[in-house]
C-alpha cells in the first residue's frame, strides 16, 4: 500500500511531537532526515545525529545536540543526553 506524500508527512511530524529525543541516521544525505532533524529542534526535541558525511552541512551540524559518527557511540551518546537532563 502506498501512503500519500502528505500523509506520510503528516505522521512523521506527529511522531516528533510526541518524542523526547530524536535519533536522525544520516548515512548519506537525506532530505527528509534533514527536514525531521529542523522540525525536532524547532519543537525544543533533544537531537543526537548518526552522520558519517566528511563535512556536514551547518544545517545538520546546528540542529544536532550530539554528533556521532557510528551507531556503536549512540550509547554514549544517549548517556550524555541524559546527564544533561539532571
Amino acid at each position: 500500500m502506498k501512503v500519500p506524500p502528505a500523509d506520510f508527512i503528516k505522521r512523521d511530524l506527529e511522531d516528533i511531537e510526541k518524542c523526547d529525543l530524536l535519533i536522525a541516521y544520516l548515512p548519506r544525505l537525506s532530505a527528509g532526515t534533514c527536514m525531521e532533524l529542523f522540525y525536532a529542534k524547532m519543537k525544543n526535541k533533544q537531537t543526537i545525529c548518526i552522520c558519517r558525511l566528511k563535512n556536514p552541512s551547518p544545517w545538520i551540524t546546528a540542529h544536532s545536540d550530539i554528533i556521532i559518527k557510528k551507531i556503536s557511540e549512540l550509547e554514549e551518546a544517549l548517556e550524555k543526553i541524559g546527564e544533561k537532563k539532571v
